[in-house]
């Protein structure tokens, strides 16, 4: 059961990357993440505004995961 719905994400996923690339409408769009070796974050982004966004990002999920880790 749990493989079905594993599947069944990802085929969706792969759906909607190829639906998306489809679409005659180019609209302009902005990216940011985080990169994470050992303890040094390393944050990139297209625009500032993204970059931060993925700092704030990246602090809430190491936050997230303290929390549950020292359980």
């Amino acid at each position: 059961m749990l493989r079905l719905i594993g599947w069944s994400l990802i085929m969706i996923g792969i759906l909607i990357t190829i639906l998306s690339l489809l679409s005659i409408d180019r609209v302009e769009s902005e990216f940011g993440g985080v990169l994470l070796i050992g303890p040094i974050p390393i944050v990139f982004g297209s625009t500032p505004g993204m970059a931060f966004a993925a700092m704030l990002l990246a602090i809430a999920l190491m936050l997230i995961s303290t929390a549950l880790w020292r359980r």
